[in-house]
């Protein structure tokens, strides 16, 4: 036998011999399907330590396993290449799924055949359910239902699956259906329990005694929220201090109604936040504490935590303090009246409501100290990435009427900084004397996105030299975000940036906020609607107001366990937030096929592009196969006569709208 069959045969069995090891090893994780059949497992730490990635599985070794179910699997050679094979599912993931309901009539031969489907709304879910006739809970055609799985399709068998119609919400192309499926999908809890409401109901009738807390009940202060809020839990007082400021931020004091372990913090606990879009809000506590006793409305004695907060002239903190405290405050403020007040002095109409508390050099100081935590942020690079929030209008008979971006002005702006300020100044005091905290932390970006950004940057002649460093700093990206304004190309670019961004989360353990440009940071001016925020107050008002070291290792547990709790509800809020839009904006778009607008691409995938308006509706513009070219590593499709980029302005018109599917298609004009 000849030297090179040795050597091969040697290379074959050496192969043959890697095959049986993995394949006799089984470990676990969780599958996550794509709409093709295929999909990968995010396995559990054994085997990312070994081989360091999720793994591929075909869709021929899918078995019969969906997103979100826990697996077992074994591991293969293919053509080189480590692929999975599952072998068993440890629990399901998905047990009930929203979708549409079909009754499908299809002539095989002289045979008529009866069909009813419901197709997933998720396309990871990529398999329709077929469903029994006494099954269908009087579902028709058409309608957004929400299905139970009773049996999984084996993809191995090609065995489909089935289930059973637990509830029909109505047409699936119009918009309350969806919205109502929408929430089921996301598992939200919309009702609050009898008992619940109850003790929220009995609480809200406490008189606010003053007691031992800080008297602030004749200080100038005052809240500044949206026109349509009802759950204020911030109100703000400015002082001048020599040369620097000492900044008032009153928080309502939630925890002195909502007490650890009782109904209502359970409750609170399992929904995490409250979550907001177009008209309407999901609390994360009853109304009659979140619109009502822990609401600082105007004119009325409440329960507050109070952070002073000493700030230099040039926004530097130099020191905080926090009180228990009873405030009134003196004015409701709105947003679109400060800034009237701001831009036009005494000739604004609504100068005389803001008097009492911007009048005799009330709103200099405000201003003052608003461009010194500005400065403060500059000088430390703090990103100022800002994403284009939409919001609609909503008719009488809850239809959607307009869609525009929100604007926000010099007052959002400044309760924007001297909240930033409030969670910093905590943050610190917490960190300062050794006690536990729900931090809010935020890692460096990711490297591979920004070599990305950094190569389409390249692409459009941006100077990127800032991103050329091994260590990517606040700094940096500050140096070339002003190169992309000097570019003309601020808004995208500011845009892909933040798509670069790691996602902010809880945790017990300090960490810096890399977007803010913080040591530390948390979330302590929103314990109306966000259960972190309460925990931090519970930990300040047990060991630092009221030294009960006792209690030090329990809420040092206590904080692990509502930072992941509530890193989950904020997934979960986000997501569902995000949906919300897309549904609001297809059903604003529906009746409008046809119809050309001016919009900029947002993003390209080999398909074809996204495209946004300026209004904020996002669609999806389809470059046909044949004769175009996706090059991926600079985010560009090239056709035969044009280049579509991120950042380029294009005119497009509605060719399709899916309120079921939240989806907008648009044409190139």
């Amino acid at each position: 036998m000849s030297k090179k069959k040795v050597k091969l045969l040697k290379k074959a069995n050496a192969k043959n011999r890697a095959r049986k090891k993995l394949a006799v090893r089984t470990y676990t994780g969780v599958f996550s399907s794509t709409r093709d059949g295929y999909g990968f497992i995010t396995a559990d730490d054994e085997y990312r330590d070994r081989f360091g990635a999720d793994v591929f599985v075909p869709a021929r070794h899918v078995k019969d396993a969906v997103t979100g179910d826990r697996v077992k699997f074994v591991t293969d050679l293919y053509n080189g290449k480590t692929e999975a094979h599952i072998t068993d599912v440890i629990s399901r993931g998905t047990v009930t799924f929203t979708g549409v309901y079909r009754y499908v009539n299809r002539r095989e031969g002289n045979r008529l055949t009866v069909r009813h489907v419901v197709i997933p709304d998720d396309k990871k879910l990529c398999f329709d359910t077929l469903i029994p006739p006494k099954h269908l809970s009087d579902a028709h055609d058409g309608d957004k239902v929400l299905c139970e799985i009773t049996s999984y399709p084996d993809t191995t068998n090609q065995i489909p699956a089935h289930g059973i119609i637990l509830r029909s919400y109505g047409n699936a192309e119009e918009l309350y259906p969806n919205v109502f499926a929408a929430l089921d999908a996301a598992g939200v809890r919309t009702q609050f329990p009898q008992a619940v409401n109850e003790l929220a109901d009995s609480l809200a009738k406490r008189r606010v005694l003053v007691r031992d807390r800080l008297d602030l009940r004749g200080e100038r202060i005052f809240t500044i929220d949206g026109a349509n809020s009802k759950d204020m839990d911030d109100a703000i007082s400015v002082k001048a201090d020599g040369d620097g400021f000492v900044l008032g931020v009153h928080i309502a004091d939630v925890s002195d109604y909502v007490t650890h372990n009782s109904a209502l913090d359970e409750e609170a606990y399992l929904r995490g936040t409250s979550i907001y879009f177009a008209d309407r809000v999901i609390p994360m506590l009853p109304q009659s504490l979140s619109n009502g006793a822990c609401s600082l409305n105007p004119g009325v004695n409440r329960y507050a935590l109070s952070a002073f907060i000493s700030v230099d002239a040039h926004g530097e903190i130099t020191g905080c303090r926090v009180e228990e405290s009873v405030i009134r405050s003196a004015v409701r403020g709105v947003y679109s009246e400060v800034n009237d007040v701001i831009g036009k002095g005494t000739d604004s109409r609504f100068y005389k409501k803001y008097a009492p508390v911007l009048g005799d050099g009330g709103l200099d100081d405000i201003l003052a100290l608003y461009r010194a935590l500005c400065e403060k942020s500059a000088k430390r690079h703090a990103l100022q990435l800002e994403s284009a929030e939409v919001g609609f209008e909503i008719g009488e008979d809850g239809e959607v009427t307009d869609a525009f971006i929100e604007e926000r002005g010099v007052s959002e702006r400044i309760i924007e900084q001297f909240m930033l300020a409030a969670n910093e100044g905590v943050a610190s005091l917490l960190k300062e004397r050794g006690l536990p905290c729900v931090y809010r932390v935020h890692g460096s970006p990711d490297t591979e996105k920004l070599k990305a950004l950094k190569a389409f940057a390249d692409s459009i002649g941006v100077n990127s030299t800032a991103l050329c460093g091994d260590v990517i700093d606040q700094a940096a990206i500050d140096r070339f975000l002003s190169e992309a304004k000097k570019a003309g190309k601020g808004e995208i670019l500011s845009y892909m940036v933040l798509r670069c961004m790691m996602k902010a989360k809880y945790d017990p353990e300090a960490a810096p906020h890399f977007g803010l440009g913080a040591k530390c940071y948390c979330h302590f001016t929103s314990p109306i609607r966000r259960y972190p925020d309460l925990v931090v107050h519970r930990i300040i008002k047990t060991l630092l107001l009221h030294d009960n070291a006792g209690k030090d290792r329990q809420l040092r547990s206590y904080a692990y366990k509502a930072a992941e709790r509530s890193n989950d509800c904020e997934d979960t809020a986000t997501k569902l937030e995000r949906d919300m839009d897309d549904l609001y904006m297809a059903s604003f778009m529906q009746d409008k096929i046809g119809q050309k607008y001016d919009a900029v691409i947002t993003g390209v995938t080999q398909y074809g592009f996204f495209a946004r308006t300026a209004f904020g509706a996002e669609g999806f513009v389809r470059l046909g196969a044949v004769g175009t070219e996706y090059i991926a590593v600079v985010s560009m499709i090239r056709t035969a006569d044009k280049t579509y980029r991120p950042g380029d302005a294009v005119k497009v018109s509605v060719s399709e709208v899916s309120l079921s599917g939240r989806r907008i298609d648009f044409n190139t004009v």
